[in-house]
């Protein structure tokens, strides 16, 4: 592949797939049978309960279920606080050791919720992975950059040091850090914002995942940075395959790049559906009403951006009502006194939680950037 050096092209090796027949131990290897699925991830029914500082039981995912296949990208937004993170975090099994999780989360047809901590690790890596949001918390600060991807690759696949370190250098190439070799004995604070999240990315490939979950992977990155960021994940999927998941609260990172878009908000997923459709004809209040807070090019120069006043609910397990009623300037006293429903749209796959759903006339409209 082809990257850019302080804006010239610079030719970089690409990472082969591995090689699952060189320095692997026995029965170590991956099972890809499973491949004859298009379906990477199925989470039915996920609820993700921790207790609260009071003793109250904190609901911070209810009820969640999606499928994603394999090629496909899921879009998955929010405000802060609206449950995303934690969505992720339970289906990879890294959340708070006080975290009660139900509900199913299958990753090639075997499911992960109860499955042994020494079980699901193994997993981790070699099934599914994640790019975190900040790469100087999630890499290690006194540990060089070679190691902490190589080590993934001895741990998983049982390579010896020489051809872990072939397989490092590749992946440094092939997410377009220049002079690969070098930076193998770097540690990540001699490296620059962009080129600690593309070591990261670079960490998360190093066993060909099936699924890549990528949580707000280029909120801390300029802009510059960021776009190219997105077009590497773009070029990796396409080229492995992938499943991916990505998480933000910037609706113009997802619009272009995901396939399906979930909108959650206090926890629960208010609508979900094609991306362009929900973009397009959009029916939950809330999803109205982020699309009302992104600054347009039309919008007046010097003027104020739109708003959502307040702040989201607490998340508590016995919440009744919309959670969106006390924002919304078109609730009801329906609203606030019944939990809605799920309510599926004349569009496949597009469904959302509202009594009163935006009429598609009085929608705000969305610049063609964001809806193509």
């Amino acid at each position: 592949m082809v990257t850019v050096q302080n804006d010239v092209p610079v030719a970089v090796p690409a990472a082969l797939p591995l090689d699952r027949s060189v320095g692997v131990r026995s029965g170590s290897h991956l099972d890809r049978s499973h491949e004859s699925d298009s379906t990477a991830l199925r989470v039915t029914n996920l609820t993700c309960t921790i207790p609260g500082a009071d003793g109250t039981d904190l609901r911070l995912v209810s009820d969640v279920s999606f499928e994603l296949e394999r090629g496909r990208t899921l879009g998955i937004v929010g405000e802060s606080g609206s449950g995303k993170s934690m969505l992720v975090r339970s289906i990879m099994g890294i959340g708070p050791r006080t975290t009660t999780v139900s509900g199913s989360v299958e990753l090639n047809g075997t499911d992960l919720i109860g499955m042994p901590r020494k079980l699901r690790r193994k997993r981790l890596g070699r099934e599914i992975a994640m790019v975190f949001q900040n790469p100087m918390t999630s890499l290690n600060p006194v540990v060089k950059v070679g190691r902490q991807i190589s080590e993934g690759l001895r741990a998983h696949h049982g390579l010896n040091r020489h051809d872990a370190r072939q397989r490092t250098i590749a992946l440094l190439g092939d997410v377009g850090i220049p002079e690969p070799e070098r930076r193998l004995s770097q540690y990540p604070h001699q490296l620059s914002g962009g080129m600690r999240q593309r070591v990261t990315i670079a960490a998360a490939l190093a066993s060909d995942p099936d699924v890549l979950i990528a949580d707000e992977a280029t909120t801390a990155l300029d802009v510059t940075v960021q776009k190219q960021i997105l077009v590497l994940l773009g070029q990796i999927q396409e080229q492995r395959k992938m499943a991916v998941i990505m998480i933000s609260h910037d609706l113009g990172v997802v619009s272009g790049r995901t396939d399906d878009l979930i909108v959650m908000y206090g926890g629960q997923v208010v609508e979900s559906g094609p991306t362009r459709d929900v973009f397009r004809r959009h029916s939950h209040r809330y999803t109205e009403a982020l699309l009302r807070a992104v600054p347009s090019l039309e919008s007046e120069p010097h003027g104020h951006f739109a708003t959502i006043a307040g702040s989201p609910p607490q998340p508590t397990a016995d919440f009744v009502g919309c959670r969106f009623a006390r924002r919304c300037g078109e609730a009801t006293d329906e609203c606030r006194e019944q939990t809605p429903p799920w309510v599926t749209t004349a569009t496949p796959g597009h469904g959302h939680r509202c009594i009163h759903p935006a009429e598609i006339s009085q929608q705000p409209r969305v610049d063609e950037g964001l809806a193509r």
